[in-house]
């Protein structure tokens, strides 16, 4: 007990002496993977922005609180592969997505001291996101999930439930940071957003048959699920026994860009 009692009169108040705040902006791009993209498309890069709270509980670790907002797109048009432009299926969707990660300051950091100026980073945690994708024909912008395009919710694949447009992800990443000076730090970051859902760009599993799309959603639903029409000469007749998407790969996105944040310091810090 006197042992306890003994380190907590020595070495809590250290640990408290090293906690401090930081509050900053988000500045970059967002683009995501999935069945209408390949690694990375650079002609679906999209700015993003956001806002960035931290709580340094010591050098090494650092929990992080985000609000980032962003877009994510795909065309098979920009494919090299011939039968992904004759799918000529596109999307995009507006990415909201709010999270709280732990970051592990692999050198040591804390605004103030010049032991600790600068550290890469690693990070991970969980966030909330949401996404609500479309398309365009015609000239004019359709909401993709309330159109059902691949059969979900109808008598035949009643099994293909309608995906939720606000779903959890696990971000992963890594990121390097630097303080100017006492209170002004400056970094870079990538973070992927791993999720569990393969329906950010509403392609997952197979087609269906146009007759069931028209008859439960409307004639929009069946065009815009089926689009060769657009590209051939004829539209092609595609049923449940033929690909669309791939369903063994959930979709991921990702937001890469710059931090800027201002450190709210204790009077106990160091200075440069």
């Amino acid at each position: 007990m006197r042992k306890a009692l003994l380190f907590a009169v020595l070495f809590i108040p250290l640990i408290l002496k090293a906690q401090y705040w930081e509050v900053g902006v988000f500045g970059g791009l967002s683009f995501y993977s999935g069945d209408l993209t390949s690694f990375i498309d650079f002609k679906e890069l999209h700015p993003a922005g956001g806002a960035v709270i931290r709580y340094n509980v010591n050098q090494w670790f650092t929990v992080k609180s985000d609000f980032y907002y962003g877009s994510v797109s795909g065309n098979d048009a920009n494919s090299r592969l011939e039968e992904r432009r004759i799918r000529n299926l596109s999307f995009k969707s507006t990415m909201l997505d709010i999270g709280v990660q732990s970051e592990i300051n692999i050198l040591g950091y804390k605004s103030g001291h010049p032991s600790y100026r600068s550290s890469p980073y690693i990070l991970f945690g969980l966030s909330l996101f949401r996404f609500n994708p479309k398309a365009q024909m015609n000239g004019t912008w359709y909401l993709l999930q309330q159109l059902c395009t691949e059969g979900q919710g109808t008598t035949k694949y009643n099994d293909r439930k309608k995906y939720a447009l606000t779903q959890i992800c696990i971000p992963l990443g890594a990121g390097y940071k630097y303080a100017i000076n006492r209170y002004w730090n400056v970094g870079f970051e990538l973070g992927v957003r791993t999720t569990f859902t393969d329906y950010i760009d509403d392609v997952s599993k197979t087609y269906v048959e146009s007759d069931i799309l028209k008859s439960h959603y409307g004639e929009i639903s069946d065009l815009l699920s089926n689009r060769t029409g657009e590209v051939l000469a004829e539209r092609l007749e595609l049923t449940s026994s033929n690909e669309r998407g791939d369903p063994t790969n959930n979709d991921w996105f990702v937001f890469t860009g710059f931090t800027l944040t201002y450190s709210i310091l204790p009077n106990q810090c160091y200075r440069f």
